[in-house]
């Protein structure tokens, strides 16, 4: 055993071990059976070095003339090879180590024979390291790691021997573009490559013997958009069965704007691609079984006939042109989850819009039943919104907010009339159906007027303006992210008129309103380098419907009054496009009828203070919201 440093210049070291901050530098001779526990330590610069065993501890090679054979590294261990020749290596357990260098300043490390990694055990594979001879096996989780450590932008090359997997994983660099040589490739396990499909680049496994097994290929691109449908070659391999499929989520990859994924060719290659097919044949129509005939009487046999005259032979007959086979017709492509993350945010502003105003409608409603000259309201509001659009947008939105105004009633002879101003503040947690989520922070502010004759019929309108903040996190179906903020602003107005028929404690309101709302248009780039150009929205909403409500006097003096309204919303808008990377343009439409059905009661509570709850569903054009509840107060004075 060893426990100080010792110098291996010339002769032989035999049967050595390195304990606890014991040290042996070899720079010559020869070193055979050495084992290095944890926090010992040997440097091998020189000289011949075998039958090594890495216990925890510390084997650090350099010197073109060195050279390591049969080394054991275990749980804890950690080889870090420079310069020299390295062969036959075994790697064991989820902290042992084998890095090899990059080649670089004078040094280009030599790797051969058999390389094991099991039990997670780990292998770094330098840029320019000299492993043409070297048969890697990758067991139980164990991984093989490229590493270029910066030395290399584009086109790094990476050349084995031989390459075996049993639940091995490989690991491309992320830096530059790697191609990972092969004379083989055996067994089962997964390879982690990158791609930009948009520039035509990407990593690449080539095989250029056979290769045989089953294997998961996990891509991750970015959010840029190729230019056209190319596909991208990311294995070829000289013959096999072997098979290769994405380990991507859903087994797609996201290619920019869309969805690309795997496919093979009659070459024992794979590509990403967008999904083609040949266009379907409807099968024939089955036919009836023929009806069964009578047999055919007897008929005599027929008097002889001679010989016909010889005939010349028929002309030969060119053969028919080729027929071109039919195209094949694209399958209809899927967004990816950065589009549809876009999308949905793009389809959100009108949402929260429309939340609030709901709260200034009602306010405007609870006048025309009772009031007081001055007042003081807020309510607290929530609502969930489930939203698709052919476009693919796909989301569920929760909101919840508090609206805060101050009106005045006044009377006339023949009149009434209401007038205020609001203030309301609204968050928005949008949950994406394909992963990740969005938020949205409206702050708004408005003002409303309502005039009623003495008559019944009455006209409210309400105007309001918002500004929002948005904030994307989108996930890639890789599990990359795909964030952005972006600020926009909206303005919209109400008008409503009817008539509001009252016999003594019952009223019924037949109405008819008409809604508009425009948000500003804006640019703004995903983390992931999607560019979204979102066109100004647009509401444009017709509405008709009928409201009821029952004035009920209770015995101690206050009162209730239980309302219910039925409505049929036409929104009219179709044309909000959203364009992304500066190619794709899609149109968020959600145009189209809902009906909507609303109840709620106010409540007296003294002659100066109010209380009023509200519940509302809705439903139709890709919107459906299954609930919204509202409370709030008003005070008199």
């Amino acid at each position: 055993m060893m426990e100080v440093p010792q110098n291996v210049d010339g002769g032989t070291a035999t049967d050595t071990t390195i304990n606890y901050g014991g040290i042996q530098n070899v720079n010559g001779g020869i070193v055979t059976n050495t084992t290095i526990n944890e926090v010992g330590e040997m440097y091998a610069w020189g000289g011949s070095v075998s039958n090594t065993i890495v216990n925890g501890g510390y084997l650090d090679v350099g010197g073109s003339s060195t050279i390591i054979k049969n080394t054991v590294v275990n749980n804890g261990g950690y080889v870090n090879v420079l310069d020299g020749k390295v062969k036959n290596v075994e790697v064991s357990g989820q902290n042992a180590s084998l890095y090899i260098g990059p080649a670089g300043y004078n040094m280009k490390p030599v790797i051969s024979g058999a390389i094991t990694a099991s039990d997670r055990g780990h292998i770094f594979l330098g840029y320019g390291a000299d492993s043409s001879g070297a048969d890697i096996t990758l067991n139980s989780d164990a991984f093989l790691q490229l590493n270029n450590a910066g030395m290399c932008t584009t086109d790094c090359l990476y050349t084995l021997n031989s390459l075996a997997l049993s639940g091995g994983r490989v690991f491309h660099s992320n830096r530059g573009w790697n191609t990972l040589n092969l004379s083989s490739l055996s067994g089962n396990g997964d390879f982690y490559m990158y791609t930009e499909v948009a520039s035509g680049k990407g990593d690449l496994l080539n095989v250029t013997g056979n290769a045989t097994g089953a294997f998961r290929l996990f891509v991750q691109d970015s959010g840029v958009s190729p230019t056209s449908d190319d596909s991208l070659l990311l294995v070829k391999t000289g013959g096999g069965d072997a098979v290769f499929t994405l380990g991507n989520k859903g087994g797609i990859v996201e290619l920019g704007t869309w969805e690309y994924r795997l496919k093979e060719n009659n070459s024992g290659s794979w590509l990403l691609s967008p999904e083609l097919k040949p266009a379907p044949q409807p099968d024939p129509a089955p036919q009836p079984d023929p009806a069964p005939q009578p047999d055919p009487a007897p008929q005599p046999d027929p008097a002889p006939q001679p010989d016909p005259a010889p005939q010349p032979d028929p002309a030969p007959q060119p053969d028919p042109a080729p027929q071109p086979e039919l195209p094949a017709e694209n399958i209809k492509r899927r967004i990816s989850a950065s589009t549809a993350a876009v999308l949905n945010m793009a389809a959100v502003q009108p949402l929260v819009f429309d939340a609030e105003l709901e709260n200034v409608r009602e306010r405007l409603q609870a006048r025309k039943m009772a009031g007081r000259d001055d007042s003081l309201w807020m309510t607290q509001y929530n609502t969930r919104n489930n939203v698709s659009t052919s476009a693919g947008a796909e989301f569920k939105q929760t909101l919840g907010g508090l609206i805060m105004g101050i009106d005045r009633l006044s009377q006339y002879e023949k009149s009434s009339g209401t007038l205020g101003a609001f203030f309301s503040y609204s968050h928005s947690n949008i949950d994406f159906s394909r992963g990740g989520e969005g938020h949205v922070d409206s702050y708004s502010f408005g003002a409303y007027a309502g005039l009623q004759h003495k008559s019944g019929f009455y006209l409210d309108s309400i105007a309001k303006a918002n500004l929002f903040d948005n904030h994307v996190k989108g996930r890639m179906n890789s599990g990359g992210a795909a964030d952005g903020d972006y600020r926009t602003w909206g303005i919209g107005a109400h008008l409503e008129s009817g008539i509001r028929l009252s016999n003594n404690k019952w009223s019924a309101t037949p109405y008819m309103a008409f809604t508009g709302f425009t948000g500003s248009a804006q640019k703004y780039a995903l983390s992931n380098g999607m560019q979204a150009d979102v066109d100004t929205t647009h509401m444009l909403r017709a509405e008709a419907g009928l409201g009821m409500d029952y004035r009920l006097i209770l015995s101690n003096g206050g009162e209730l009054q239980p309302w219910l309204k039925i409505s049929v919303r036409q929104e009219l808008a179709d044309n909000n496009q959203v364009t992304i990377n500066n190619r794709d343009r899609f149109n968020n439409d959600l145009s189209g009828m809902r009906g909507v059905f609303q109840t709620g009661v106010h409540a007296k509570i003294t002659d100066n203070l109010t209380g009023h709850l509200s519940a509302a569903y809705g439903d139709g054009a890709g919107v459906q919201f299954p609930w919204r509840v509202t409370a709030g107060m008003s005070w008199s004075f």
